[in-house]
C-alpha cells in the first residue's frame, strides 16, 4: 500500500513539476548575443558576446541556446557548431536560479558581407527531463565585413595615372575670383595676374595664384553581373575590393567619391548607389555600402528592361530612398509590379543621357571595374568618357580568359589578372 501510495505521490509530482515548469521556465530569462566590433576587414578576426540570465527562482538544468548567421564568420575553437547554407550553433547552459552567464566566442571573417542575427532560440527541459519547452528571442545585432585589399603594387599605377590626370585638370581650369595665395613672378606668367598691392608691398613683381575652378570628383562603376552562366565568386570580389581600394586611396586625398553598381543592396533590393562625398565617414559608408552589394540576379546580355524605357525605370527605382543601414527591410527593386534587373550598359545609357543635368561633365572622371568584355559594354562606356578623357576600365579577368577588348578612344584600359586560388576564403 505504501509502494503505491509512493509511485502515486511520485506521479503526481511529476505532473505538477512539469505544468509549473511550463508556466514559469521563460519568466526571467533572458537571452543576447551583440558583436564586439562594428566592422572588420576580410581576414581578420571578431568577437561574439552571449549573455544567458535567470532571474527567477526556477533552475533550468539544461538550456540550449542556438541561432544561426553567414556561413562565413567561422567560429575558431568550438565543436557546437554547423556550417551548410548558414552557420548554425548550439550551446548548452545550467542556468542556476538568480545567475548570468556570460560567454565571448571568437570567429573568423572568411568574406566581406553584412552579418546579421535576428534570433535566438532557446529549448529547455523540466527537472525530471520528460517534458521539453521552446521559445524564440527577438535579437537584433549586426556586423560589418569590409572587403580586404587589393595588391597596392599592382593598384599604383592606375591611381597616380589617375591622380595625374585630376592635377592636371585643376591647373588648367583657375577661378579668376578667388586668390589662392601669392608667389613672385615668373617669365611666362601672363601680366593680368600681377597682385600691385603685393608688389607695391615688396617692391618686386608678385602673382596671384588662383583656385582651381572646379572640384574634380571620381565616380567608381562597379559591375557585379555575371559574364558566364556560372558565377566566378572570386573574380567579383576581386572587383569590389578593386572599388573599395581605389575609394579609400582617392578619399585619403581629399578626392571625393561616388559608387554606382547594379549589384542589388541586401537591405534595400534596390540598385546600390552612393552620391560623392570625402571624408572619413563617407568612407565608412562606402565600405558598408560594398560589403552589403549583391551580385546581379540576370546574366551577362539579359537585359531586364529591354521591354522598357531604361531611364524611366532607373528613375523610378532611384526615386525609392535607400533605407538607413539600422533598418531590415527587403522592399525588391520593382517597377511596374515587376522585378527589373539592371545591366551595365543600362546603367551607363541612363548616365549618359542624364549627364547634362544630374552629372558635371567637366568635373566627373570614370573608373569601371567590370569583368565583362562585351562589345555594347565597351561602347557605352566610352561615350560616357566623351567629355571625361582620362577615365578608366580595370578589367579582372582569369589567366585563361584572354582580354578580348580592343584600346578605348577616351579611356584608358587596365589588365587585372586574377589568378585561381586568390581569395581571402
Amino acid at each position: 500500500m505504501k509502494i503505491a501510495v509512493a509511485i502515486i505521490a511520485a506521479w503526481l509530482f511529476m505532473i505538477l513539476q512539469g505544468r509549473l515548469f511550463q508556466k514559469f521556465w521563460d519568466r526571467g530569462l533572458t537571452a543576447r548575443l551583440s558583436f564586439v566590433q562594428r566592422a572588420a576587414v576580410e581576414g581578420d578576426t571578431g568577437q561574439l558576446k552571449e549573455i544567458i540570465t535567470n532571474r527567477k527562482f526556477l533552475p533550468l538544468p539544461v538550456l540550449h541556446v542556438k541561432f544561426q548567421m553567414g556561413r562565413y564568420l567561422v567560429f575558431s575553437a568550438s565543436n557546437n557548431f554547423k556550417i551548410t547554407d548558414q552557420n548554425y550553433r548550439s550551446d548548452i547552459f545550467s542556468c542556476m536560479p538568480w545567475q548570468e552567464i556570460r560567454r565571448t566566442l571568437d570567429f573568423t571573417c572568411k568574406k566581406r558581407g553584412y552579418y546579421h542575427i535576428g534570433s535566438i532560440d532557446l529549448v529547455s527541459y523540466d527537472l525530471f527531463f520528460f517534458g521539453h519547452c521552446v521559445a524564440t528571442v527577438p535579437e537584433d545585432t549586426f556586423m560589418y565585413v569590409y572587403p580586404g585589399p587589393a595588391d597596392p603594387v599592382r593598384l599604383e599605377l592606375p591611381l597616380k595615372n589617375l591622380m595625374g590626370q585630376i592635377l592636371a585638370r585643376q591647373a588648367l581650369l583657375k577661378d579668376p575670383f578667388e586668390t589662392q595665395s601669392v608667389r613672385p613672378y615668373q617669365s611666362y606668367d601672363p601680366y593680368k595676374t600681377v597682385n600691385w598691392k603685393a608688389t607695391a608691398h615688396t617692391g618686386e613683381l608678385k602673382v596671384n595664384v588662383y583656385t582651381p575652378a572646379s572640384s574634380w570628383n571620381v565616380t567608381i562603376l562597379l559591375d557585379m553581373e555575371a559574364e558566364r552562366l556560372w558565377t566566378d565568386e572570386d573574380l567579383t570580389e576581386e572587383s569590389i575590393r578593386l572599388a573599395g581600394s581605389m575609394a579609400k586611396w582617392m578619399i585619403d586625398r581629399g578626392i571625393p567619391v561616388a559608387i554606382w553598381s547594379n549589384g542589388c543592396d541586401c537591405l534595400t533590393g534596390l540598385p546600390s548607389r552612393l552620391d560623392a562625398g570625402a571624408g572619413k565617414e563617407h568612407l565608412r559608408s562606402i565600405l558598408e555600402l560594398l560589403a552589403r552589394v549583391q551580385l546581379s540576379t540576370g546574366t551577362a546580355g539579359a537585359h531586364g528592361m529591354r521591354n522598357a524605357d531604361p531611364n524611366s525605370a532607373l528613375d523610378a527605382l532611384y526615386a525609392n530612398k535607400q533605407a538607413s543601414p539600422g533598418i531590415r527591410l527587403n522592399t525588391g527593386a520593382k517597377i511596374a509590379g515587376e522585378n527589373r534587373h539592371v545591366t551595365m550598359e543600362e546603367l551607363l545609357f541612363y548616365m549618359i543621357d542624364k549627364r547634362s543635368n544630374s552629372f558635371s561633365t567637366d568635373s566627373t572622371l570614370y573608373v569601371m571595374i567590370s569583368p565583362g568584355q562585351r562589345k555594347s559594354l565597351a561602347e557605352h562606356f566610352d561615350a560616357l568618357c566623351r567629355q571625361s578623357i582620362g577615365s578608366q576600365w580595370i578589367l579582372p579577368r582569369r589567366p585563361d580568359n584572354e582580354l578580348r577588348i580592343a584600346p578605348l578612344r577616351f579611356a584608358e584600359l587596365y589588365d587585372w589578372e586574377v589568378p585561381y586560388g586568390h581569395s581571402y576564403t
